[in-house]
């Protein structure tokens, strides 16, 4: 087992970590070190990042998820240190064209509690094309009071960070053991082992043609175990096939109804499902997961809303994104076109005062008539009103 083999079947290129350290502070609060580390990753550096993770404990930690090959464990202790960037960076949605490629994905800190030593952060990245994720981060105060991670949930993927990992060893080779490991199965037959292992193996191998041609073939029992629906869910996802996607989409929904891990992954296909009503469910299962209120995630409701023609729920959702987070720029935008598909023109104005004072938007009638939603303003006495007392000012 070489270092090609494991970096292949982690789903994520290897790429050589810069050795250079940049030293943290102890004397910080965990807040502020942990806001210094996600500062160095929209700073394009990963460094912080990196030496706020303990590299022995957390192979320790992967390596403890699953039943896993004996070569596979100790090619992935010995280059952990050169495969974190790539799989971390591996995690976020795929680029769906080549200006989201070339756009950054930047992370803010929406959420922190500190209880001792130990502390949970919530960190939101956007990427171009409003690719969003969110990643819970358990932290503890390590050595010299330095923020460690201890381990992080990926809200996009489904799942902890070391168990993805996990199972991807477990597809490196995998054994009967190691299969054995991921099935629910109290007994799993020599062939259902087969089976799984070489449906593994195609992953791991990028075969498509090879996956469909075992997944179809699996018995039913082995099609609807939890960890086979998860797997076929996010391999279809990644290679963006809409027909496989789909059946996948509801297969993962009826296998975990009320499993907020998956909430959002389901929301983003029913946005682009259109459906709408599903989306706005599934978003507000999510938002209960991440236990406060985050002004992305009731835009996003806000937008599902307005796609449904229900423009007062569409103004609610909206107006309580703006409330949740006054300094987002996503939410007055979207408060803006929701007020003004449901007409509502003087409340319209509100979020055009909020777009020029807080983000520094001039908004005249040329800028709007760019916008097919938004040109509709320029034609309103409201409109007309707000824009000559803005003037005036």
């Amino acid at each position: 087992m070489n270092r090609i083999l494991i970096a292949g079947v982690v789903l994520f290129a290897a790429a050589v970590l810069p050795q250079a350290a940049l030293a943290q502070s102890g004397s910080q609060g965990l807040r502020g070190q942990f806001e210094a580390v996600i500062d160095g990753l929209n700073d394009n550096s990963f460094i912080p990042f990196h030496e706020a993770v303990d590299d022995e404990k957390f192979v320790a930690r992967v390596l403890g998820t699953r039943v896993i090959d004996d070569d596979a464990r100790q090619a992935f202790a010995r280059e952990f240190a050169n495969m974190l960037e790539s799989m971390f960076r591996d995690s976020f949605p795929t680029s769906r064209s080549e200006e989201e490629a070339a756009g950054e994905i930047l992370g803010t800190v929406v959420y922190f509690t500190e209880d001792g030593a130990q502390a949970r952060a919530i960190v939101r990245f956007e990427g171009e094309g409003f690719r969003y994720s969110w990643h819970a981060y358990d932290l503890v105060r390590g050595r010299g009071g330095r923020v460690q991670i201890v381990d992080w949930f990926d809200y996009y993927q489904g799942g902890w960070f070391s168990e993805m990992v996990g199972d991807s060893l477990v597809r490196a080779l995998p054994g009967p053991a190691p299969v054995a490991s991921v099935l629910d199965l109290p007994s799993p037959t020599e062939g259902q082992l087969f089976q799984v292992g070489e449906l593994f193996k195609a992953v791991r191998d990028r075969n498509p043609r090879r996956y469909v041609q075992i997944h179809d073939g699996l018995e039913a029992a082995l099609r609807q175990q939890p960890h086979i629906v998860r797997l076929n869910f996010l391999y279809w996802r990644k290679l963006w096939d809409p027909s496989r996607l789909r059946t996948a989409a509801e297969q993962l929904a009826s296998t975990f109804p009320q499993d907020a891990a998956y909430s959002l992954s389901l929301a983003e296909f029913y946005v682009q499902a259109r459906r709408f009503d599903d989306a706005i469910v599934r978003f507000e299962q999510f938002e209960q997961a991440l236990g406060f209120e985050d002004g992305v995630v009731r835009s996003l409701k806000a937008t599902a809303a307005m796609a449904l023609g229900q423009f007062e729920q569409a103004q609610e959702f909206a107006l309580a994104a703006t409330q949740a987070e006054p300094d987002l720029e996503l939410a007055w935008w979207t408060l803006l076109r929701t007020r003004t598909a449901a007409e509502n023109y003087a409340g319209a104005t509100e979020a055009l005062t909020a777009l020029e004072e807080r983000f520094g938007h001039l908004l005249i009638p040329q800028k709007l008539q760019r916008d097919r939603f938004l040109k509709v303003l320029i034609d309103q006495q409201e409109y007309k009103d707000w824009r000559a007392a803005r003037d005036q000012a």
